[in-house]
Parts: structure tokens; sequence; C-alpha cells
């Protein structure tokens, strides 16, 4: 191909791509009960995610874990 028709294929991507974007639209309020039913949400079970945050808190001491800052032994 030549460099013009890389070009224009290019722009014609990305214009093609950017319209997509401007489609989106705001969920409506009388549309947000299906998205805050329990099985929407990421951990069925909330103490069982607190307890996976803490076992990986106390593991992951090196990288400052989830929320604390900093590093160490997980001791405290």
């Amino acid at each position: 191909m030549h460099q013009s028709c890389k070009a224009v294929l290019a722009a014609g991507t990305l214009a093609a791509l950017l319209s997509g974007c401007g489609a989106v639209q705001p969920v409506a309020p009388w549309e947000k009960g299906m998205l805050a039913q329990p099985n929407m949400r990421f951990e069925r079970d909330r103490n069982e995610a607190r307890y996976a945050a803490h076992i990986y808190d106390s593991r992951e001491a090196a990288s400052g874990a989830g929320s604390v800052g900093g590093g160490g032994c997980g001791c405290n």
C-alpha cells in the first residue's frame, strides 16, 4: 500500500472507533434496579471477600498489600 492509502485507512478506522463512543447513554433510574441485585456483585459473600483480602494483605506485605502503604513482614 502507498503511504497515503495507509493514512486514509488509519483515519477511517479511528473515525469508526470514535463514532461508537458517542452512542453510550447513561443508565436510566428505573434500569438501576437490575444492577443492584445481589448476583451482580463481584463477590458473592462479603465475609468471604474480607477473609480473602486479609489473607492477601498478610502475604503481599512487600508491595504494600491492598490498602496499607509501605512494606513489612505483615505481623502487625
